[in-house]
């Protein structure tokens, strides 16, 4: 999906889900301790569902899944979700 805002590099068309991969991969940036707070305020927790929209490549359900919540994700980069499902081969 090419975004165009005339804001950005002079208007010219970008394409954020041509860096999926390298984003998934490199942007796995938040410590542990950010999770903890998260679920020391009782949420993300199992029995819990948690819609996570605009996921982008799925760090926050990826390293959430593990307290037992129901997780759905979205976000309007087909490629974005793709690396979210851990899809090697996304456009």
């Amino acid at each position: 999906m090419k975004i165009i805002n005339k804001d950005i590099d002079s208007g010219k068309p970008f394409d954020w889900g041509q860096t999926s991969l390298d984003y998934a991969k490199f942007r796995d940036i938040y410590p542990q301790e950010f999770y903890q707070r998260i679920v020391d305020r009782k949420l993300c927790l199992d029995g819990q569902s948690v819609l996570d929209i605009g996921t982008g490549t799925g760090v926050l359900p990826r390293n959430m899944y593990q307290y037992g919540a129901k997780w759905t994700a979205a976000d309007i980069s087909e490629n974005q979700i793709g690396a979210a499902q851990g899809k090697r081969n996304i456009r």
